[in-house]
């Protein structure tokens, strides 16, 4: 695994969408001016799967709308480092709704991208670790995943590059933001 940076030779694209004028910024740009700026989105990860809105000067912005602008930018880094991209994984919360998940993969192809298979994001990071550490892993492990917005666990069973999840669940509303939210009470 390899991280690819965006045009701006960030390894991070935080999921902040910015409409500014007539343009949409995706990414470190618009997470510089979330809370400064009404045009920033963020977090929406969260209401993937429901009918939600997010309210802009009269136009509604459904999650998957949202979601599918970060996708096309990730989409975007990575056909232009690699060239054609046959197939892409996307990482999705532990404990992403059916709907949800249905949602995401709407939003990949908003975003132009046909081919998509979702994994849990404990899971890849497990994967992860495992091609880390050469296939030397042998035995349960608790793996998780505390993000902005979201807090997900998995208990894993990895033989070698071989992981099998056992067990999974998360908290939808327990991340970074929720913690800041209670420490600044």
């Amino acid at each position: 695994p390899k991280i690819i940076e965006d045009e701006e030779s960030n390894k991070m694209t935080p999921s902040c969408v910015w409409f500014k004028e007539s343009a949409v910024s995706v990414g470190r740009e618009g997470r510089i001016m979330l809370g400064l700026d009404k045009g920033v989105f963020a977090r929406f990860k969260r209401e993937m799967g429901t009918d939600y809105k997010y309210n802009l000067d009269g136009n509604e912005y459904s999650a998957t709308q949202l979601s599918s602008e970060v996708l096309k930018k990730l989409y975007k880094s990575a056909t232009d480092k690699l060239g054609e991209v046959s197939e892409v994984v996307i990482t999705v919360p532990a404990n992403f709704s059916s709907e949800a998940r249905v949602q995401t993969k709407k939003a990949a192809q908003l975003a132009g991208i046909d081919s998509v298979k979702l994994t849990d994001e404990p899971t890849a990071a497990a994967l992860y670790y495992a091609f880390e550490r050469g296939g030397s892993l042998n035995g349960n492990y608790a793996v998780y995943d505390l993000g902005g917005g979201t807090f997900d666990i998995s208990i894993v069973n990895i033989d070698g590059f071989k992981v099998k999840v056992l067990a999974t669940d998360g908290i939808a509303r327990l991340g970074g933001d929720d913690f800041d939210q209670i420490l600044q009470k």
